[in-house]
């Protein structure tokens, strides 16, 4: 039987390294679980890999998508199926994004497709109410849903609501409906890498971030929004890209940018270790463990 080997993990913790050593010891197919790294031109903020290591390794969904492009969970899914079908090798999965590795453990419902010209309603209604407004209307089209998604989540809320106007069945009866999981037919092993000290990691987030200025990130974000100026780019709401945007449109100074690019990441990383607390993981490593590898490719023969 294939495997579907996952290597889950905050920002920063060292995953992508795991996975790389880990494809060494036999033949397999990295799969890029995060939901940033899929866009082209989001290289520095995203932290992907460099371009010598992606020529010599493919990783797929790394660089799939132009930055206008919309990337659902059910997209997520359809594109694993699509690397599964006829893949004779076994699957390593590695990222952050821990709403896409609950989605593929899991399995998601069976929604409606997306509707743009209700989408665009309800986004136009958006512009003149707010978002808060609308969440107030899901509350009360549909109490449970509203309550697992706050009212400042844009997307979460749209889609709640188109749902709910194009089905019989609430958004939130219908992400209860039994669901199959992609990787069904594998063999499956999950892990997970997580900083000893929070102090400690705290501060390489800063440096890490100060890494990446050093990079271009500034430059890189100017470029992306330029390439926005007449379209929607998500990937300017993401955590780093939003903070030098807000550098960029002089609302902060330098060092703002900084402290608050720093919190951010953090606030990211201790909802992403959380997020560990819903899956059934193999083995938790501390990032800075000997041994990793050996002790996973241990688990894995055994």
């Amino acid at each position: 039987m294939k495997k579907a080997i996952s290597i889950l993990g905050p920002t920063h913790s060292g995953k992508t390294e795991l996975a790389i050593e880990i494809n060494k010891h036999f033949p397999s197919k990295i799969i890029s679980v995060d939901s940033v790294q899929i866009y082209k031109g989001a290289n520095i903020g995203s932290s992907k890999p460099d371009q010598e290591i992606l020529d010599n390794i493919h990783h797929a969904l790394i660089n799939t998508l132009d930055l206008e492009d919309d990337f659902s969970v059910k997209d997520f899914l359809n594109e694993i199926s699509n690397e599964s079908k006829g893949c004779k090798e076994d699957l390593i999965f590695v990222g952050g994004t821990m709403m896409y590795f609950y989605s593929l453990f899991n399995g998601i419902s069976k929604l409606p497709e997306k509707d743009i010209k209700l989408r665009k309603k309800i986004e136009d209604e958006a512009k003149n109410k707010g978002w808060k407004s609308m969440h107030e209307r899901l509350k009360k089209m549909d109490p449970d849903a509203a309550k697992a998604i706050k009212d400042n989540d844009s997307q979460r809320i749209l889609r709640a609501l188109e749902v709910n106007f194009l089905s019989r069945i609430t958004f939130s009866k219908l992400k209860r409906l039994k669901k199959k999981s992609v990787i069904e037919d594998y063999q499956k092993f999950s892990f997970a890498v997580v900083p000893r000290c929070k102090k400690t990691f705290k501060n390489q987030l800063k440096e890490r971030f100060k890494k990446m200025l050093e990079l271009g990130l500034v430059e890189e974000t100017k470029t992306i929004m330029e390439y926005s100026s007449e379209r929607r780019v998500k990937v300017l709401e993401t955590v780093g890209y939003k903070q030098v945007v807000d550098f960029l449109e002089d609302k902060i100074s330098y060092e703002e940018m900084i402290e608050l690019a720093t919190n951010a990441t953090y606030q990211l990383a201790k909802r992403q270790i959380t997020w560990l607390n819903k899956f059934n993981l193999d083995k938790t490593f501390f990032s800075d463990e000997d041994d990793k590898v050996m002790k996973i490719l241990s688990i894995i023969k055994n």
